[in-house]
């Protein structure tokens, strides 16, 4: 069975924007620690929202796949996508280095701009490279290189086999933080803290095939959602699911706080955000305000860090601020954040994904009069 093309999510949209204001907060507790290190209440959030986005990022590429469209045409959109901000904040990333007297090596910043960073084990999520948070694109361009063989063998399962697929997708994220922690000894090297070390940490977070089951089960989710095997689930659910489990990963191994206890909360989410567009639910998030802003969630997640870290650099440059200002500080930087967001949206990422996804055109064939084409 092809899935087709389908009708806009637009309450999907608005949850993006949520998940990447989850990060935005994270990242922003570092200006009340003075830069030591963040909230570990807000690290599982953060944990979450990456979460949420390997599902989404599955469950929309199925949702709107059509078998017909070549795989080079399907590569090159989604390359341009993601690529353009990519590079560009990156640049600027190296820029603001540069202008705080930082040294930018070719190890620092090539196999960032490749997006190949997080792939051997020697990657230091406590030193990202010039612009950390691109880590999880990664992991992004392999669900997309891999998705059009991955979509051809979704499209043909047969509904009554789904629940096993999404079971076995559940399972594989449940034993991949339990073969971590029985790997420690294999796995041994500087702390990350919390308990584990940098590389239990970069097999379960940062690793790109670690977190292909995540994308598989927003696969196996897009088909149950559109076979209608999931049409009770209201976005609601979802939400009291995360909040109910949300103290229960506070108190659980670092590991498994990263995706296996929350992990069917934020099925649920996206699945009940999903049924509402589809079946013509009343949806706050499909307002058009939510909507707008969802579609900022890209450029935000990659610039806010820069905006945040460069910016507490810059006006509280010793670490002391106290009384309101933090609270001042954390406004004036997650409102730069939504404006460099926006700026980079409407000036580069609209532009250039329209530019590079623009249709190729052939070039016209001259027709010669019969009396040209006669040979002297």
């Amino acid at each position: 069975m092809a899935l087709g093309r389908s009708s806009r999510l637009p309450s999907l949209t608005g949850l993006r924007f949520i998940a990447a204001a989850a990060v935005v907060a994270q990242h922003a507790s570092l200006i009340w620690t003075h830069g030591h290190g963040e909230s570990a209440t807000l690290l599982r959030l953060g944990f979450a929202a990456v979460t949420f986005f390997f599902l989404l990022s599955g469950f929309l590429l199925t949702w709107a796949w059509r078998p017909e469209q070549p795989v080079p045409v399907f590569w090159r959109r989604r390359v341009a996508r993601i690529l353009p901000t990519h590079l560009v904040t990156l640049l600027i990333g190296a820029l603001l280095l540069a202008a705080a007297g930082q040294a930018v090596p070719l190890r620092a910043w090539l196999p960032n701009a490749l997006l190949v960073q997080t792939w051997p084990p020697s990657f230091d999520l406590l030193n990202p490279g010039v612009n950390g948070v691109s880590w999880s694109l990664c992991s992004d361009l392999v669900f997309y290189l891999l998705f059009p063989v991955i979509a051809r063998r979704a499209v043909s399962i047969r509904p009554e086999r789904l629940w096993a697929w999404a079971a076995a997708a559940v399972t594989a994220i449940a034993l991949i933080p339990l073969l971590a922690t029985a790997a420690r000894a294999w796995l041994n090297g500087p702390p990350f803290g919390l308990g584990v070390t940098l590389r239990q940490m970069w097999l379960c977070y940062a690793f790109p095939p670690a977190r292909m089951p995540e994308f598989l089960l927003g696969v196996v989710l897009a088909r149950l959602v559109r076979e209608g095997r999931l049409d009770g689930v209201r976005t609601w659910h979802g939400a009291v699911a995360f909040a109910l489990l949300y103290p229960l990963d506070q108190r659980s191994p670092l590991l498994f706080g990263i995706a296996a206890i929350t992990v069917l909360p934020l099925a649920a989410l996206i699945a009940g955000a999903a049924n509402a567009d589809r079946l013509s639910r009343p949806s706050r998030l499909a307002h058009p305000v939510a909507e707008r802003l969802g579609a900022l969630s890209l450029t935000l997640y990659l610039s806010h860090y820069l905006v945040i870290e460069h910016g507490d650099a810059l006006l509280d440059p010793y670490g002391t601020a106290d009384g309101l200002r933090p609270l001042l500080y954390t406004a004036v930087l997650v409102g730069g954040s939504l404006a460099a967001a926006w700026l980079l949206h409407v000036l580069v990422e609209e532009p250039l994904v329209r530019a590079l996804n623009a249709p190729r055109r052939r070039p016209a064939l001259v027709t010669l009069p019969d009396r040209q084409k006669e040979i002297p």
